[in-house]
């Protein structure tokens, strides 16, 4: 009886200690943009690029190190404006994900926009450069789209949510580890 006496005991002063610490502890100082965004209308396709800035922060660069895999969502939308409500013409969504083995020593990056290859590193610095890169990528076909007609291209990025190990996940069920999401970036755009 007295071992599940003390078990209980640290359970409790665990608790107590983890939700006395805000989950904004774990916020970014800079919250995460999105930059740079470039349209290419002149092929078959619309394609678009851009940049992520400010995705990373320590916490999730220690547990991307700690062997914890990644996955940012890009969100990408083209909106044909009406009066009342506008018309989505596309939806498409991009998973970016960095997986580091330790065994190795190297870092495994997965991108949509280049399905067939597992970009593999051992430097940090370039795993991330690739995590936050779009680049050219075909979001709609141009026969969808009318000549001097006004869209919206829209542009979201986000984390998706981390599974924790099951006993983290009643010690900090309150807590988002590291979380960042964007707001909508909206480009008006004419074809």
């Amino acid at each position: 009886m007295k071992f599940s006496l003390t078990w209980k005991s640290l359970l409790i002063i665990l608790l107590a200690v983890a939700t006395a610490c805000p989950p904004v502890c774990f916020a970014t100082d800079n919250p995460a943009e999105i930059s740079d965004i470039r349209l290419d209308k002149s092929g078959k396709e619309l394609r678009v690029s851009f940049e992520l800035s400010n995705c990373f922060n320590s916490e999730m660069e220690e547990a991307i190190l700690d062997g914890v895999p990644t996955t940012f969502r890009i969100l990408v939308s083209v909106e044909k404006p009406a009066v009342m409500l506008n018309t989505t013409i596309a939806d498409l969504t991009l998973l970016h994900t960095i997986r580091y083995n330790r065994l190795n020593n190297e870092f495994q990056v997965n991108l949509p926009e280049v399905p067939q290859e597992c970009f593999v590193t051992k430097s940090f610095s370039e795993a991330k450069r690739w995590m936050s890169r779009v680049g050219k990528v075909p979001v709609i076909p141009t026969c969808w789209l009318s000549k001097d007609q006004a869209y919206y291209l829209n542009v979201k990025a986000e984390l998706s949510k981390v599974e924790l190990p099951l006993i983290f996940r009643y010690i900090l069920f309150w807590a988002s580890l590291w979380d960042f999401e964007t707001g909508w970036y909206t480009v008006e755009f004419l074809y």
